[in-house]
């Protein structure tokens, strides 16, 4: 009786153990490497695919940190989330906006932009996530190196705006640009050079970048060179420019839309 006992007793014990073992999480192979932490001070271009592609991260979160008294429209933002809902594919993307004390610093050097980013963005890429996270901040200055440039991107998924230089020429003259449409323009072309164009990190399918930049070399596209100083505003009136088709082409082979 006491065998027939302690038989019993080893074959609940045992098959407690095969229980507890098959509840638990096996997703994880414990041979298989950590995925690696996700670089976000690698080169302009270099997480095109990040951006264009849901295999890795199927959700974009952009933080939009301005300066007192440079805060962008409202239809610039949304404008900026109708452009990258047509190009990229995400489940979701969302631009948080937060208002950051003005320095008065100017003209702000990239270096100088950088440390700003440091001490002022919240979230980065995590790994293990599927949300790709993204920063744009507005600066209450110029570019120390190029006064007349509008914006810059400087990291694989970080951008600057310089909204002094945005005002001067969007409050020039009565024919110049509003607000609106030269923010829609640097927000959308700075993106795009982190969406990997042109040939910077996302490849030409065509002939169609500029032997000196990462540009294109239709003059009326979005990512032609004229964008980054404004120089695009003297030939254009009304709409924000747009992608042209060799760009557009070079985005969807790359996974994008």
């Amino acid at each position: 009786m006491k065998s027939f006992k302690r038989l019993s007793l080893f074959i609940l014990c045992f098959s407690l153990a095969v229980f507890v073992n098959n509840c638990s999480d096996s997703s994880t192979d414990p041979g298989d490497p950590p995925q690696e932490e996700f670089n976000s001070k690698a080169g302009t271009g270099e997480s095109a695919e990040a951006f264009l592609q849901s295999n890795s991260y199927s959700h974009l979160e952009i933080e939009l940190d301005y300066m007192e008294g440079y805060e962008p429209t409202e239809q610039a933002i949304s404008s900026l989330e109708s452009f990258l809902s047509n190009r990229l594919n995400k489940k979701s993307i969302t631009i948080n906006t937060n208002r950051i004390p003005a320095r008065g610093d100017g003209p702000y050097s990239t270096d100088m932009i950088t440390t700003i980013e440091d001490e002022e963005r919240d979230n980065y890429t995590e790994a293990n996530s599927n949300t790709l996270h993204a920063y744009i901040v507005v600066v209450d200055g110029k570019f120390a190196k190029q006064d007349n440039v509008l914006g810059i991107a400087y990291w694989n998924t970080s951008m600057a705006l310089f909204g002094e230089t945005i005002d001067n020429i969007s409050s020039s003259d009565p024919t110049s640009p509003s607000e609106q449409q030269v923010e829609n323009t640097v927000l959308r072309h700075e993106v795009g050079h982190n969406m990997g164009l042109v040939g910077n990190g996302t490849p030409t399918q065509s002939d169609h970048k500029t032997e000196s930049s990462a540009h294109c070399t239709n003059d009326e596209c979005l990512m032609a060179p004229s964008v980054r100083t404004g120089d695009i505003f003297q030939n254009i009136s009304g709409d924000v420019p747009s992608l042209d088709e060799a760009c557009i082409q070079d985005l969807q082979a790359n996974g994008g839309k």
